[in-house]
């Protein structure tokens, strides 16, 4: 039984509740952007007025940088940089929200959207939620970038960090 599920679970990503659709203060953009398919996504929002603010997180490189994203997004999205706040010193996510919250309420932000892969969203969302409870969130997941190899490693890999999340209240 043990074994079955473990072949099923790159299969299926870990489940979250969906939010009522419609506009959002602000789209938090999550690190770990392969592609910049999630940075590409909140700038559609922000262009369709369904935000006026985007929040890009991450201290790494590429789409795991908010200063990276923040350049992506003015070069080539046509996101403004007063449109754009930036929490640059997260390595997870956990810290991805526990960094970017003060920025939110500074801006008087009451709702979110949740700007992730589909494989991380059931994670970060539950995160969010917990970690946040004060600001509303609203999943806004985008395709997994990549052949369907790594979107199964991948699923697989966040099954196991959501356990790890769970267990460690953080979930």
């Amino acid at each position: 039984m043990l074994l079955a599920t473990l072949a099923v679970l790159p299969f299926l990503n870990p489940p979250f509740a969906q939010g009522i659709s419609g506009p959002s203060d602000a789209a938090l953009v999550l690190s770990g952007d392969v592609d910049y398919l999630r940075l590409k996504r909140a700038a559609e929002l922000y262009r369709e007025g369904r935000v006026r603010l985007l929040v890009l997180t991450g201290a790494g490189i590429g789409g795991d940088s908010a200063l990276a994203m923040r350049e992506f997004a003015t070069r080539r999205l046509w996101v403004p940089p007063e449109a754009m706040l930036l929490e640059p010193r997260s390595t997870t996510t956990r810290e991805n929200l526990d960094f970017a919250a003060p920025l939110l309420r500074q801006s008087g932000v009451s709702r979110v959207a949740l700007v992730t892969s589909s494989s991380h969203m059931g994670r970060a969302l539950r995160t969010a939620r917990r970690l946040v409870p004060d600001l509303e969130w609203v999943p806004v997941p985008v395709d997994d970038a990549g052949p369907s190899s790594r979107i199964w490693r991948t699923r697989l890999h966040e099954w196991v960090k959501l356990a790890w999340y769970w267990l460690r209240g953080w979930a």
